[in-house]
């Protein structure tokens, strides 16, 4: 099931740092702009630190040698554990900072931490591999942060530290591509994305299947959830849709997302001036329509509705409309993407119930949770739910009022 893990960056994920761009709402629960700018540095100095940090893990990351209990290997495991471990401190130095705390951050950090540690003790143990998935697993984590921070925010975020990894560092275009999608310098990621994806539909192809289509759907995120630019997206669409590599399954996934950018034609982020209205529209129809999740067919919807949810609650964190949003973000995770490890749609459910019990949406969050739980847990000898994870739904559910 595990495949070797070759020098395949996972620094994609860690992007999300700096992802979205400057949100043009003003709504009650908005935050004070000269508190909000204190709270920004804040949390730029942080994560500035933590770049460092991750840095300093890209050779273990790379690696594909898991004996780190040879004796030829213990410095480096020993070099491992103490990187892994600053990163860890770094990380919960963050809860410290105000930024943080606003709602769709706080189970993500949370569960970074939870993540670091477990990786640790995965190093300590001499389960290299499994370490190292971990790793690749917590840039998922990073991205769920990162992309819902505002442009003003990211702008130079790591000071000299961006330029400091070149293409020579990295194995391939795909993994030069993620790194740039880290840095926000999208214009060069796509370059590299289009390299990938071009020597991906080569029959002797490097990259997998899996890898191909992440580096489609992450140039698609650039243009939709990153930059709402429609048209550029159409443009992108268009220019590998008639390529006679790509697979019928592959062609058709490709048609399915034109399809659905059609539905966005003219959109102007700016014009959204109601978040109520804009989930009626576009997500309360997709709550019905569970059994096409990872299909394809309402990608471009999610990757939208994303970026505008996030960038309203990272602007409004004191927003009423905080538990509701919550919600609907967790319905686009579940269907958007999955891991073995967590699952960040279930982390925004119990955000919405830990933080807001009163509100009617915490019901919905619970509810939502359970169902998730139990299909988790569902397989062909019926539903086995662990005794931890009852104790964990009837904690929730304690909550309720």
């Amino acid at each position: 099931m595990e495949k070797n893990f070759t020098k395949k960056i996972s620094v994609l994920f860690f992007s999300a740092f700096l992802l979205t761009p400057v949100s043009s709402f003003a709504t009650r629960g908005a935050v004070d702009s000269s508190k909000d700018q204190v709270e920004q540095e804040q949390a730029k100095a942080v994560m500035g630190n933590v770049y460092g940090a991750y840095t300093k893990l890209l050779p273990f990351i790379y690696s594909t040698n898991p004996q780190l209990s040879t004796p030829k290997l213990k410095k480096s495991k020993s070099e491992l554990i103490k990187n892994l471990t600053d990163l860890s401190e770094l990380f919960k130095s963050a809860k410290h900072a105000d930024f943080f705390k606003r709602p769709g951050f706080r189970p993500s950090l949370d569960t970074i931490n939870n993540h670091l540690e477990e990786t640790i003790i995965s190093v300590q143990s001499g389960n290299y591999m499994f370490a190292q998935k971990r790793l690749n697993v917590l840039g998922a984590l990073c991205v769920s942060c990162h992309s819902q921070i505002p442009q003003s925010v990211a702008k130079n975020a790591f000071g000299d530290n961006i330029v400091k990894e070149q293409r020579d560092s990295f194995d391939s275009d795909l993994s030069y591509a993620n790194y740039l999608y880290l840095v926000r310098r999208f214009d060069e990621a796509r370059t590299f994305f289009d390299k990938a994806i071009n020597d991906g539909l080569d029959k002797n192809s490097r990259y997998s299947h899996q890898e191909l289509m992440s580096a489609f759907r992450s140039a698609l995120s650039i243009d939709t959830k990153i930059n709402f630019n429609t048209e550029k997206a159409e443009a992108f669409l268009s220019k590998w849709e008639g390529d006679k590599r790509l697979s019928n399954n592959d062609r058709k996934m490709l048609a399915r997302w034109k399809t659905d950018l059609s539905h966005w034609k003219g959109f102007n982020r700016s014009e959204v001036k109601s978040i109520p209205d804009f989930i009626s529209k576009y997500l309360v129809k997709l709550d019905m329509k569970k059994e096409l999740r990872f299909t394809g067919e309402d990608d471009v919807t999610l990757f939208v509705a994303s970026g505008v949810l996030q960038n309203f609650l990272v602007e409004n964190p004191s927003s009423d409309l905080a538990p509701e949003i919550l919600y609907w973000l967790s319905m686009v995770e579940h269907r958007m993407s999955h891991t073995y490890f967590f699952s960040l749609g279930d982390l925004f459910l119990k955000d919405c119930i830990t933080k807001y019990p009163s509100s009617p949406y915490a019901k919905k969050c619970y509810q939502e949770y359970a169902d998730s739980v139990e299909a988790g847990y569902s397989g062909s000898a019926g539903t086995d739910i662990p005794v931890e994870e009852k104790k964990e739904l009837a904690r929730l559910k304690a909550l309720l009022k």
